[in-house]
């Protein structure tokens, strides 16, 4: 018996039943959104509804708790039926919402976080730019105090969520200090000032994703996030939450494309047998099944220890290394189910085309995995002196 969900905690399998309950009543047109590019509006109040919208966000303020396992299998079931669905609500709740949770004041925190949660208003972050990408820690996006308020100025790219965000999470460069330069905003679409492109993408399609620029956008003083210069800290917490949670995605997608393909494979009669009874499909589907078992139990020990030890840099290199071996074997699972499908895995009647697809970004969202290997090698270099 395979044994990654074994143990688990009886609420979070309670509500990994929920929401697969939710996806199967909800999310019947999955490929009809993928292709028209399309997230129904009104899914943000049927998730509020069942607190998804509320995934990392604190109880007290309508959210669901900052349980990170309880994030990864909902990731994980919604994946399953649309990855763009999943990480389009995990932009708005872990990427935006969790950092204002964890970096925000009292008062901030009792402003933003419940229309939040209750998926009445959407979040996004901003940190990528046109020509920023793994650096972020360097953006060129400028605040500028003046009085009471920071003039914001800048393009960010690649913003998920950004052509429907109310809620804005963005890093900005407040001084030239290479250590403590960056600083970090809540900004109300309201606030003015602000153009939004749509972009369009090759995978992870029906979420929706924005070219987002700043002409001298007022913020109020008290929307910066802690104090000046803590920008680079806040962010970096935030990868680390961002790259656990959304990992269950993949996992999600490796599921999804081992039980069409093995379904498909049991069925398909080739040469007066299953294509199952034959060693190079299951090959594929092994490595499928070893995937999704592996990488499941290292990400839902490494969900339950950050839940003890939240925020601890110690856990950084994990972060990394479950990030990308989940990724790589996404992209490599919905190719195999592909070419188990052969001609029919190429059509867009199947969703193991989507999933390849949208499986890619996470090769390259959140962090590539090129700069996931460098944080790994630096580790290395460490000598694992805490181990």
């Amino acid at each position: 018996m395979l044994i990654s969900k074994v143990g688990l905690r009886e609420e979070v399998v309670e509500f990994a039943n929920t929401v697969k309950d939710f996806c199967e009543r909800e999310f019947k047109d999955t490929l009809e959104w993928d292709q028209q590019e399309y997230m129904p509006p009104e899914l943000w109040k049927k998730m509020g509804d069942i607190g998804l919208t509320g995934m990392m966000l604190d109880s007290d303020l309508g959210g669901l708790g900052d349980d990170l396992l309880t994030s990864v299998v909902i990731h994980e079931e919604m994946s399953v039926y649309s990855p763009a669905i999943a990480m389009t609500l995990g932009a708005h709740a872990i990427l935006a919402g969790n950092v204002i949770n964890r970096a925000g004041n009292k008062q901030q925190k009792e402003k933003y976080i419940p229309p939040i949660a209750a998926g009445d208003k959407v979040a996004a972050i901003c940190i990528t730019e046109p020509e920023i990408g793994s650096d972020a820690a360097h953006p060129r996006t400028r605040a500028i105090k003046k009085g009471d308020k920071y003039i914001l100025k800048g393009s960010k790219i690649f913003i998920t969520n950004g052509p429907v965000a109310d809620i804005f999470v963005v890093y900005a460069r407040t001084s030239d200090d290479p250590k403590r330069g960056v600083s970090a905003f809540i900004v109300e679409k309201n606030f003015g000032n602000i153009a939004i492109e749509k972009m369009h993408k090759m995978g992870m399609r029906a979420s929706p994703t924005g070219f987002v620029t700043f002409n001298d956008t007022e913020v109020p003083e008290e929307n910066l996030l802690r104090e000046e210069g803590e920008g680079l800290h806040i962010m970096m917490e935030g990868l680390d939450v961002e790259r656990i949670g959304l990992s269950g995605s993949n996992l999600g997608m490796i599921k999804g494309s081992l039980d069409i393909a093995s379904n498909y494979a049991k069925e398909r009669i080739q040469f007066n047998q299953p294509i199952i009874n034959y060693q190079l499909i299951q090959e594929k589907l092994g490595y499928m099944l070893s995937q999704l078992e592996l990488n499941r139990l290292y990400l839902y020990q490494l969900a339950e220890v950050w839940r003890k030890n939240p925020g601890s840099r110690k856990l950084r290199a994990a972060t990394a290394l479950v990030k990308m071996t989940s990724a790589q074997a996404a992209v490599k699972s919905a190719e195999e189910a592909i070419q188990i499908l052969g001609g029919y895995g190429y059509t867009t009647d199947y969703r193991v085309q989507m999933y390849w697809r949208d499986a890619k970004l996470y090769d390259i969202g959140a962090g590539t995995t090129e700069m996931m290997k460098i944080l790994l090698s630096r580790r290395i270099e460490d000598g694992f002196s805490d181990l």
